[in-house]
């Protein structure tokens, strides 16, 4: 049989198989009494069934079956043992025994609820399994070093896809993006045999999804978390023929297709340490969970997860089949742009931690006022950035033949460079503005910066070094590092906009008002109490243009700007902000809409600023 039809049989077969046993797994659970009952740092609002970790593995394990019964040859490939392999299994062999270890300890855990210690040397247990089967990071040469890394990854992971199954169908949709990106990996590299293991997991994930997306009926449960999480880290590492073309791309790619349970692992992490609460007290303090903190929907929480998931895995698809160079460009703006992700939602959490006492916050405090006076964090995000894009401009302007003679100039003049950059930010002032608040003038000021340090550094490294830079990688590194530098200071705007939009809670209102007192009248809404009133549109007649954008909201504009600016955005009221910038027209646009339309709810805010004495 074809491979491509073999994975096909297989694929369908794990999916169908767990699909149809996802409720029987769910209605003997439901008889026996075996569901998680609603608890408060629970996610969860009714009782549910927690064992689909074993329908998955059924499913995927009756598929593989079936799969190996009607073409045993199916293993092309992973025949022989590694040469690094101490055991006498082969790759799959590896993989599947430590992987059903793994479900085992999680199937245990989820009957009887373990102490951490046992649980740990159980899944300690599994990912030596497949270490001795040669599946590994084999980085440094040294095999004590190496093994040590290698279980760090195996049981970190583990953990991390344990701590994502955190809201319905977010580790499922998760683990299903990364198996079908690892599936497509190892078929581009001739590995039908991984290909099939891959797509099979994939598959019986697709199944089980079904009955997971929220609302879930039933959760994976530890079974299921631990299985996912065990199987996905040996994956990611199985040694393939063709996979290993740069050392950066191997080790990246892994990385960037798991990259979602790493950051929200990271995210979990960091905050739990900040807030001087336990690492392993549990909560609804995870990624996703502060995104409907922030008023998104859980569907719309999912997806935008699963988004990041499938970003991560097409950029790292891309970097373990590419040159060194590309994956350490690649690889490491991905990694910033999910840095700065984490960082958004640590800095609202840390907001709205503000208003609770925070005496024994030790670390908590000292974070905030020091990054307050010293912005320490912002400087070294400023500085990777700088030296990507300076990075960068080196490979757009060379040729692959001649940067191997460019990199070394690169190598002796990226500390100087980036230094350069920094000190010119600095003293710009860049630093005094939030990047909440981040607006055009900010914008202006970081190119200011950016022009004037990068004529300098030229003019210094051709007066030192006596060898000039190409005009081509100074244009090109300006424009790579305004970009990024700006960008990064945007997304937090843009991520806050996103939100706001997708924002379901409170009554969705208009702004009528002019562009600059409905940017400030939309901040402070969205701190108000009771009522809450949810900004959707703005509605100013005094602008021309019928639909323009306005920090993140639509703004409409002439006399029937209202009117549209309610039906686009299905808004049940209006709030008039009234201000020094105020003028009749909109006083005269609202009565024209009440007496023409019929009657709206009406809120009324002065954001008037008076003078006392």
């Amino acid at each position: 049989m074809s491979p491509v039809l073999l994975a096909g049989f297989v694929a369908g077969l794990a999916l169908v198989f767990t699909a149809v046993l996802t409720p029987v797994v769910r209605g003997a659970a439901m008889g026996g009494g075996m569901v998680r009952q609603v608890q408060e740092d629970r996610w969860h609002k009714r009782p549910t069934p927690a064992i689909g970790g074993v329908a998955i593995f059924l499913g995927f394990g009756l598929a593989v079956g079936g799969g190996y019964l009607l073409s045993p040859d199916a293993t092309y490939g992973l025949g022989t043992p590694s040469p690094r392999s101490i055991l006498p299994w082969t790759t799959w062999e590896g993989l599947l025994v430590g992987s059903t270890l793994a479900f085992l300890v999680g199937l245990l855990d989820d009957f009887v609820v373990m102490d951490p210690l046992p649980k740990l040397f159980g899944q300690l247990l599994a990912a030596s399994i497949l270490l001795l089967s040669g599946i590994g990071v084999w980085l440094t040469g040294i095999y004590a070093v190496d093994a040590a890394l290698s279980l760090l990854w195996f049981i970190g992971l583990t953990n991390a896809l344990n701590l994502l199954d955190n809201m319905d169908g977010l580790a499922a949709g998760v683990a299903l993006i990364a198996g079908i990106y690892l599936a497509v990996l190892f078929a581009l590299e001739g590995t039908p045999g991984l290909a099939v293991l891959a797509l099979a997991f994939s598959a019986a994930l697709l199944g089980f999804l079904a009955h997971n997306y929220p609302p879930a009926r039933i959760f994976m449960g530890d079974s299921g978390s631990l299985f996912i999480g065990l199987f996905l880290a040996g994956l990611a590492l199985a040694p393939a023929e063709g996979l290993s073309r740069s050392l950066a791309g191997v080790l990246a790619a892994p990385v960037l297709i798991l990259g979602v349970p790493i950051l929200d692992t990271t995210l979990v992490t960091v905050g739990r340490l900040l807030e001087g609460r336990p690492v392993s007290e549990g909560g609804k303090d995870h990624t996703s969970h502060r995104f409907v903190h922030l008023g998104m929907t859980e569907k719309r929480t999912v997806w935008l997860l699963w988004g990041l998931a499938a970003l991560g895995g097409a950029v790292g698809l891309a970097l373990r089949s590419t040159q060194r160079s590309t994956a350490l460009l690649l690889g490491g703006v991905l990694v910033g742009m999910l840095a700065l992700v984490g960082a958004y939602l640590l800095t609202v959490r840390l907001r709205s931690l503000e208003e609770v006492d925070t005496r024994e916050m030790t670390l908590y405090r000292f974070l905030v006022r020091g990054q307050e006076r010293y912005p320490v964090a912002a400087v070294f995000i400023d500085a990777v950035w700088i030296g990507l894009a300076y990075y960068a401009a080196y490979l757009v302007r060379w040729e692959p033949s001649d940067l191997p003679s460019e990199l070394p100039y690169f190598e002796r003049t990226v500390v100087f460079w980036v230094g350069i950059k920094v000190v010119a930010l600095v003293l710009s002032g860049t630093y005094a503005s939030r990047w909440q608040t981040f607006g055009l003038y900010d914008a202006l000021r970081i190119l200011r910066a950016n022009v004037v340090a990068s004529l300098l550094a030229a003019a210094f490294l051709l007066v030192v070094e006596r060898v000039g830079l190409s005009r081509g990688v100074v244009a090109i590194d300006f424009l790579v590092c305004s970009l990024l530098t700006i960008g990064a200071r945007f997304s937090f705007r843009l991520i806050e906009g996103t939100t706001q939009r997708w924002s379901e809670e409170g009554i969705p209102v208009v702004l009528l008002a002019t562009a600059e007192e409905a940017e400030f009248a939309a901040r402070w809404l969205r701190r108000l109490g009771e009522p809450s009133l949810r900004p959707v549109a703005v509605a100013d007649p005094d602008v021309t243009a019928a639909r323009a954008q306005l920090g993140g909201l639509p703004l409409y504009g002439g006399q029937a700007g209202l009117r549209h600016a309610l039906e686009a955005a299905r808004a049940s009221a209006v709030v008039l902000v009234e201000g020094a910038g105020s003028t009749g027209v909109h006083d005269e646009a609202l009565t024209h809409h009440l007496e023409r339309e019929g009657a709206v709810d009406v809120y009324r805010l002065d954001v008037t600023v008076r003078r006392e004495g």
